[in-house]
């Protein structure tokens, strides 16, 4: 009979594997010791292969940290498209579950009994006495073994508490999960903290600025359509944990254009002014008549950059999207009427500098452009 070395990829996968190590007793390590007959090169040998285990599990520990402290509060995560966070986990715990493995199968006494037909044979995580397998405790302890055995035994500890807690962390995870889906007020926040993030990203600007009028198929968006008006069950639920960043980018960018030309703004606009569709039309206004701006002429036909700089912190954009909202937005749609000349970008970086060491605050800037809006009729 060969134990098997399976590991379910679920919960039940991490309750087997933590249930082996919750306690490593010394008599349990012992038995497992002597259940293969080591003699001290054996001995030295696997300790050094623990130690190697050892330092590719610290990887992975320091990866699942990192990765467990935003992953309950992002809506979406990178993931393929067929995402399983148990699947997830177990990948970023690789080495950790294929060292343990090796572990116990080499401190599994060999066993000779022919199992029945249909009968499937115990996990190894059963059979070594390291986990639930049986024992006999030795009458002299540790204390009758060389150090060799002694410093094993330390590697083998020291291996088994880093990977409890990693392991207890990845079950963790997928009962949060779980209690997060089924909390719907603690998702609609989830879901609103990460569709600002992904939406504020500079990155995020460029998927506007190339969409064209045909709007590309997306799963969050075939799923918000079937929910209907059942969103927090239908569609928040399900989509939670279901898909990629990428994904519920392109779902947040579809929807946010939607509504846009409903209202008549464009692409450009919508994600700029998402929040505010009545200031994308100020502003479009503005741009269409800047020759009316008071002062707006600068030196050599050129426009004013004092003005220029005025103009980017009333428009209410993050200040790292001020350089594509000009490049982008303004120059194109200025130099269809305007006569004087728009100034290249580190002409305004260099003003707004420059303004801001003389103590000009945005509120200032903004409330100063406003002041220059006298002659454009917003009605």
């Amino acid at each position: 009979m060969i134990p098997k070395t399976i590991v379910e990829h679920d919960k039940s996968g991490l309750e087997m594997v933590l249930d082996a190590m919750d306690e490593l007793l010394e008599e349990k390590f012992i038995e497992g010791i002597k259940s293969k007959h080591h003699n001290a090169y054996e001995i030295e040998q696997t300790t050094e292969m623990v130690q190697i285990y050892q330092h590719r599990v610290n990887i992975e520990a320091k990866a699942l940290t990192r990765f467990s402290e935003r992953f309950i509060r992002s809506y979406a995560t990178d993931n393929n498209k067929c995402f399983n966070t148990a699947e997830t986990l177990f990948k970023k715990i690789r080495s950790t579950i294929a060292s343990l493995r090796k572990i116990f199968y080499k401190t599994t006494p060999v066993d000779y009994t022919q199992l029945p037909n249909g009968v499937e044979s115990p996990s190894v995580f059963d059979k070594s006495p390291l986990g639930n397998g049986e024992y006999t405790p030795d009458m002299f302890g540790m204390d009758s073994f060389p150090d060799e055995v002694k410093r094993l035994y330390h590697a083998f500890d020291t291996l088994f508490s880093t990977s409890s807690v990693m392991l207890a962390l990845c079950h963790e995870m997928i009962v949060k999960e779980e209690e997060t889906r089924n909390d719907i007020v603690q998702l609609r926040q989830i879901y609103k903290e990460s569709c600002e993030e992904l939406l504020g990203a500079v990155k995020a600007a460029s998927a506007f600025m190339v969409s064209t009028q045909e709007l590309p198929q997306n799963e969050l968006e075939e799923l918000r359509e079937k929910a209907g008006s059942d969103e927090d069950e239908r569609f928040l639920k399900r989509g939670y944990h279901s898909c990629d960043k990428q994904v519920l980018t392109q779902y947040l960018i579809i929807k946010t254009i939607k509504q846009a030309r409903n209202e008549g703004l464009t692409d450009i606009e919508a994600y700029y002014w998402r929040k505010n569709h009545a200031k994308a039309l100020k502003v479009r206004k503005v741009v269409e008549h800047f020759d009316d701006v008071a002062n707006v002429k600068g030196q050599a036909d050129s426009l004013s950059s004092i003005v220029l700089v005025e103009f980017l912190k009333w428009c209410g954009v993050p200040e790292s999207q001020e350089t594509q909202l000009y490049a982008k937005y303004f120059v194109p749609k200025y130099s269809v009427k305007g006569k004087y000349k728009p100034l290249g970008w580190n002409t305004i970086s260099g003003k707004r500098k420059e303004l801001k060491g003389m103590g000009d605050t945005d509120e200032k800037l903004a409330n100063d452009f406003q002041q220059r809006l006298s002659a454009i009729n917003f009605d």
